[in-house]
């Protein structure tokens, strides 16, 4: 591998970890390693600061089985190998695991079960296997009435865990339409502090933080907005700000098709902090999941992604751009340490792309493919 090149590893519905690297003047993506992973271990993650994992090899995954694991791994000093080092039942079927930006444990957030649940960590960085650790049920909001969309709003889905300032949690519930604000309690507790309120049927899915803390954009899944809410001096519940709202779905698709196009994933440039990038989601699908009442935009081969560029402020919108792939269900996305490059995976077909943002984040080319992987719900550059 050149000194310029970057790799990264992949996990989902598929047999094992595999480590990938990515040389830019080549073009080319090769397999540097593949371990044996759980089943649908569909989420992986660092702790953060870790000098490129160069001070710490550890890695968190999770296990979306019916009880749910979360999993801590450790990978070998020559990329060749990760082997699992202990686990832990998370009381759901998890979508997400966090690794605390302190290092003392993780987060993992269950979709089915409602619930997230924190596990520290042994000197070596793997799960303890012998904490308390109780699981916090959420509540749900529309329990005594009928939800905005009761087909997916049935019960709260913890759908991802991020972190802010002094630790505090924030875990968007795509159930309750609320992304809740969770501190510690203890030494393995959680609970509730307040909430930020996401409009009705939206279905809020992934969030990031800005990089000056101030405000988060929360990517709703049913609905394919995202929103901002302000975090300065928060007075809870927090309500998004009415003046700024994107719909990251191709113009050429039909506003009452909508509904079935589900987003993915958001993630936020660190090289360019006013640039994020949102993924569509079930675009080829739409004549199967409307029942044929519409159909895929015509010459898409692939979901889009949006480019939402931001002014300085954080809080309005310059521009919105979408860029066509041509992955099915575009799950996941992650961005290299540089701003480089956005790695992009389809669950169901198209394998791996990778992208080059360039110069000013907002310019997207397509850098690399391969077509051959497959069952790829998320990825992380190492």
């Amino acid at each position: 591998m050149s000194a310029d090149s970057y790799t990264f590893v992949v996990s989902g519905y598929r047999d094992t970890y595999t480590i990938f690297s990515f040389d830019p003047s080549t073009a080319q993506i090769k397999v540097v390693s593949s371990s044996k992973a759980p089943e649908k271990a569909s989420w992986i993650d660092a702790a953060p600061n870790a000098g490129g994992l160069a001070s710490s090899r550890n890695l968190y995954s999770i296990s979306e089985v019916e009880k749910g694991l979360a999993v801590s791994l450790k990978l070998s000093s020559g990329n060749d190998k990760i082997e699992i080092t202990a686990q832990r039942e998370t009381g759901g079927s998890p979508a997400h695991v966090h690794v605390m930006k302190d290092g003392s444990g993780l987060v993992a957030g269950n979709y089915l079960g409602g619930s997230v649940i924190f596990y520290p960590f042994n000197a070596d960085g793997s799960l303890s296997t012998t904490s308390e650790s109780p699981i916090l049920h959420l509540p749900f909001v529309y329990k005594d009435q009928e939800s905005p969309n009761p087909e997916r709003q049935d019960a709260s889905h913890a759908h991802q865990v991020l972190e802010g300032e002094n630790g505090i949690i924030y875990v968007p519930d795509l159930g309750s339409d609320r992304v809740w604000v969770i501190e510690r309690e203890g030494e393995s507790g959680l609970k509730i502090k307040g909430w930020l309120q996401a409009p009705p049927g939206t279905g809020p899915r992934h969030a990031v933080i800005s990089k000056d803390g101030k405000h988060m954009y929360v990517l709703t899944e049913l609905t394919s907005d995202v929103l901002v809410f302000s975090l300065d001096t928060p007075t809870y519940p927090i309500i998004p700000k009415p003046d700024f709202k994107v719909n990251i779905i191709p113009d050429e698709v039909p506003a009452e098709a909508h509904k079935f196009i589900n987003a993915s994933e958001l993630v936020a440039n660190p090289a360019h902090p006013h640039v994020l990038y949102a993924s569509n989601r079930l675009e080829l699908h739409l004549e199967e999941n409307s029942k044929g009442q519409f159909k895929a935009p015509e010459g898409a081969i692939g979901d889009a992604i949006a480019i939402i560029e931001l002014d300085e402020s954080g809080d309005k919108v310059k521009s919105v751009k979408k860029i066509r792939t041509a992955l099915d269900n575009l799950r996941g996305m992650a961005i290299s340490a540089d701003g480089k490059y956005v790695a992009t995976a389809g669950r169901k077909k198209g394998g791996l792309e990778i992208w080059r943002t360039g110069d000013n984040g907002l310019d997207f080319k397509l850098a690399a493919k391969d077509e051959k992987v497959e069952g790829v719900t998320d990825l992380l550059f190492l």
